[in-house]
């Protein structure tokens, strides 16, 4: 028979939560280490990496922690420290057509994401300096209500099936400091196990987009909820809505608990001849999502699909339901292999947050920027959402053969980057084809378990095609193709982790 999952994958998840539903009966424990280094040798290459952003270098991140019980309180004290080298690596070959950046700009921003209609708190380079950083990182503190759970945390949540990308939350940016409302396990219903959260908190302006202080801080309202139906068995229905709008100080951010149920309009449905920004108000992203598992087949499939506006009719649906859309679809397939103890998995998954065919005859904005919210749906400079970041998709492959004390594998992807601001450029459309910024990249990666702990390496070999938009003129080969090839070594090694 084909391997059969151990649980049912979660799909709200945060450390605290994980710690609370598995470990529920232990009133102290020890979070184990976690060590993770990443060396990029000639760009930036950083996804899913929570506190860390790994530019070019060796990036290093350390992890650890313990939690404790105390009566209906728990206490998860999981802090963070990461040391990023940050070194400098060519941005672009001269190019005299591309978008000017402000002087109350950050020159190290990228120039297409400066000025209207899009703008997003996105640096290509955090600054000119070494960084390192100490944090909360995935720290929580709460309290058992009955059935339900309310606390205060700066982790990361992740909404959702994806496994590489989701489209509301994941840990591609840093935690931001949150209250938060949420089941304490999955409330029985007659028509399955409803699972649900709620949260409002701050999000920070990174230090490198622009010289205005008054408005370094954001709120952000979101809501999932999940239920998994007792029939058919195995599929799980989620929907999830995140709000975010302008702040003057931390002191109203607690009371914006309801914003994820109010209006946010349509702040995008200018037409791109009005290039200005409405800084002001609020934005929003919401998704739907599934995910079905066949165990006695081995095989887990799932998809999100989001907007960022809501129709303003059933006809108005009918006629474009992919406005504004992304959405993520994916698959995980396990077979037995020979000896009886071993498997093998093969994982894909397809994610895409680039303008729909819509914006032809109707305007809309680009994922994770906005006009009314300057900075974006970012924390620290980084997308809360998908990894492949605004206006960009991505695809990628995995197969990997795995014992109980091992496993080895390939992965091979592409992500194509900011494909939405050059597909409104005239300049770009004109030079073609050739200008699209494509990071096409494969590697081998392993897992080894043994009483010592738990270590996992990834290799990774890639070649970023016309990054940032470097190509200066039309599809000729020669020395104006502007390709660069940027090797990823990661390690992460976790001692004395148990299986």
């Amino acid at each position: 028979m084909a391997g059969k999952p151990e649980v049912v994958p979660m799909m709200l998840r945060s450390l605290s939560a994980i710690v609370s539903r598995t470990a529920a009966d232990e009133t102290f424990g020890v979070l184990r280490p976690e060590i993770q280094i990443v060396d990029n040798s000639n760009l930036p290459w950083s996804q899913n990496d929570g506190d860390l952003w790994a530019g070019r270098g060796t990036n290093a991140r350390v992890a650890g922690g313990f939690f404790a019980r105390f009566g209906r309180v728990q206490l998860v004290v999981a802090p963070e420290l990461s040391v990023m080298p940050n070194d400098s690596f060519e941005l672009r070959k001269p190019i005299i057509e591309r978008p000017f950046i402000p002087p109350d700009r950050s020159q190290f921003a990228l120039p297409w994401y400066v000025v209207g209609p899009y703008s997003v708190d996105m640096p290509t380079r955090f600054g000119n300096e070494s960084m390192s950083r100490f944090t909360l990182g995935q720290s929580s503190i709460l309290i058992g209500l009955s059935k339900f759970q309310l606390g205060f945390g700066n982790e990361n949540e992740w909404w959702g099936p994806g496994i590489s990308n989701a489209l509301v939350l994941s840990n591609n940016a840093p935690g931001f400091p949150h209250y938060f409302l949420r089941t304490a396990r999955p409330l029985h219903t007659p028509l399955g196990e409803l699972d649900g959260r709620w949260l409002v908190g701050g999000l920070t302006e990174s230090d490198y987009f622009d010289t205005t202080a008054s408005n370094d801080l954001r709120s952000l309202s979101a809501a999932a909820v999940t239920l998994r139906l007792r029939r058919p068995s195995g599929l799980t229905l989620g929907a999830a809505r995140s709000v975010w709008g302008t702040s003057t100080g931390w002191g109203e951010i607690p009371m914006r608990w309801l914003e994820v149920f109010h209006s946010t309009g349509r702040p995008n449905n200018l037409p791109l001849s009005d290039s200005l920004l409405y800084p002001g108000g609020r934005d929003q992203v919401y998704s739907l999502f599934a995910r079905w598992l066949f165990p006695e087949a081995g095989l887990d499939v799932y998809t999100e699909w989001g907007r960022t506006e809501f129709p303003t009719s059933i006809r108005d649906f009918l006629i474009a339901p992919n406005h504004t859309q992304a959405y993520t679809i994916g698959f995980q397939w396990r077979r037995p292999g020979w000896t009886g103890d071993d498997l093998w998995r093969i994982h894909a998954e397809n994610t895409s947050v680039e303008q729909s065919a819509t914006f032809r005859d109707r305007p809309l904005g680009v994922w994770y920027t906005s006009r009314r919210v300057i900075q974006g749906y970012t924390n620290r400079g980084q997308p809360l959402g998908a990894a492949v970041g605004p206006g960009s998709s991505g695809q990628n492959l995995r197969i990997d053969y795995m014992r109980p004390a091992w496993s080895f594998g390939l992965e091979a992807g592409r992500i194509r980057y900011n494909e939405d601001v050059r597909s409104i450029s005239d300049i770009q459309w004109f030079k073609r084809w050739c200008t699209h910024d494509v990071y096409l990249y494969w590697g081998p990666r392993a897992t080894w378990w043994s009483r010592l702990g738990f270590a996992a390496l990834d290799i990774t070999l890639a070649n970023r095609y016309n990054p940032w938009f470097q190509m200066q003129s039309g599809c000729p080969r020669g020395d104006a193709m502007v390709d660069i090839r940027n090797n990823t070594f990661r390690l992460t090694v976790s001692p004395f982790a148990r299986r």
